[in-house]
Order: C-alpha cells, then structure tokens, then sequence
C-alpha cells in the first residue's frame, strides 16, 4: 500500500480493496501483518480473529494473514427523509437499510453508528406511540401464487456476476451485460427469493451503469475520474431500471451462431 497511497493501509477503503483486489489480480496474494503490532498479544487483543485464523491453520501472531476485498456495506438504500420516513405511509427506515446522505460514495464505520442512534431516535420519536395500521391487502397476481424451489445454479450464477461485474473494478459494457441478466432472471424465475434477489441486483447494477465516472468505492475503468457535476446523490425506481434494461437488451450485440452442414 505504500506504493499506491501516502496513508498506506490507512487511506480510504476504496483505494485499500483496488489494492488488494490488484495484488490478487497478479497472483502475489494480499497479507494483513500483525505480527509486530501485536504478535504474542493477538489472542488477546482480538480472540474472535484469532480463533478464526487458527481455525484455517493460520497462527496470526506468527505469520501474515490472507486477506481479500469483501462487499462490507451498501451505499444507498430506501430514500428516507430526516424523520426516516419512506415514500410508503407508514413504513421507516434507518441504519444500513436507508439512504440518508450521512455517507457519500464512500462508507466509514462510525458514521454507520452514528446513523443508527440519530435515526433510530428520531424513528422512534416520529411514530411516539400511534397506532400500527393493519397492512392494505394487495390483489393477488399469478405471480404471488407460484413458488418453486431455489434453482441452485441460477443463485449461484448471480452471486458470481454480482462479483464479477460489479465488484471493485466495474466496467460499462459488464454492467450492461450484467443488467440484461439480471432482468432475465427477475422477469422469468418463478422463485420469489431469487425474484427479491434479482430485482436488488439490477437496481445496484441499473444505477452503476448509468453513473459514468469513478467516485468513491464506485469505480468504472471506462471513466476513471470524477466528475464534479456529478456529485450529488441521485435515486433511481425499479420502473427507471426496467427501462434501462429493456434499452440495453434491444442494443445488445447480435450474436452469430455456426450451424454444421
């Protein structure tokens, strides 16, 4: 990390998981090396790690432990105004779950708790004790009655892509790739989990795909900087990313098949 930042590992998480991220790219591994800063006193300083590392046969107070970029917090979320109240009569949000602009295009672990009690406190004190209205009763669509099994390799398909396409380094034409896919399995699965999955997927990579710049733990190598028109939180509706998937579908690159004669 030296090499790529003044601060080192200190420097913002986004600029420590393209490091990481890169290190792994070219087969050398990334390392978190504890060993002078705690070395013998590692169990006690940090006993769930410790146990954890030992666990895997790795003695951190010995030897450098492996690490890699991990998806830690979602940027964004359900527009909330200052009380947390959402669009929906009725329903707050607060915490990890909302987008409240207290963190940016980048996430800091104590603004996460600091959000948490200043919302939960204003939550709270918004409902101040009125009474919880029974949930309207939608109509039933064919949609709701029908649930099959989990298909595994279609679970598995889209958490690889999710990692793949919209993990530390992004670029256009893998979002667009990922946004058609997305919108296939949320169009045609009959499974209503893998439907919630997909629907979350194609909002993240909708919204990524659209924001043409790098900013924050959002980086596109097709538009490595920032732009500062930019910089302002945009929302975005499932409607909007529908659109923006039926619109990349109809733009999708003919593909030629080869019949044997």
């Amino acid at each position: 990390m030296p090499a790529r930042h003044p601060l080192a590992e200190l420097a913002p998480r986004d600029v420590v998981a393209r490091g990481v991220f890169a290190e792994m790219e070219a087969g050398r591994g990334a390392f978190l090396d504890a060993r002078k800063a705690l070395g013998a006193h590692f169990a006690e300083k940090f006993p769930t790690v410790y146990a954890s590392c030992m666990a895997a046969g790795i003695d951190p107070a010995k030897q450098p432990i492996p690490v890699a970029p991990a998806a830690h917090y979602h940027m964004g979320g359900i527009s909330v105004d200052a009380r947390g109240r959402t669009s929906l009569k009725g329903l707050w949000a607060g915490g990890e779950v909302s987008s409240t602009g207290a963190h940016g295009a980048n996430r800091l672990a104590s603004n996460s708790l600091l959000e948490a009690v200043v919302y939960a406190a204003r939550i709270a004190e918004d409902i101040g004790g009125s009474p919880i209205a029974a949930p309207a009763r939608l109509p039933a669509t064919s949609m709701d009655q029908q649930d099959c099994a989990m298909p595994a390799l279609e679970e598995k398909s889209l958490r690889a892509m999710m990692t793949s396409h919209l993990g530390v380094i992004r670029h256009g034409d893998r979002l667009a790739e990922a946004v058609r896919a997305f919108a296939g399995i949320e169009r045609d699965t009959a499974n209503i989990a893998l439907r919630n999955m997909a629907t979350t997927a194609l909002l993240v990579a909708a919204s990524a795909w659209a924001r043409r710049e790098s900013r924050g733990a959002h980086y596109r190598i097709d538009y490595p900087t920032e732009r500062p028109a930019l910089a302002h939180r945009t929302m975005t509706t499932l409607v909007a990313a529908r659109d923006i998937a039926a619109s990349l579908s109809e733009r999708a690159p003919a593909r030629t098949v080869e019949h044997a004669s």
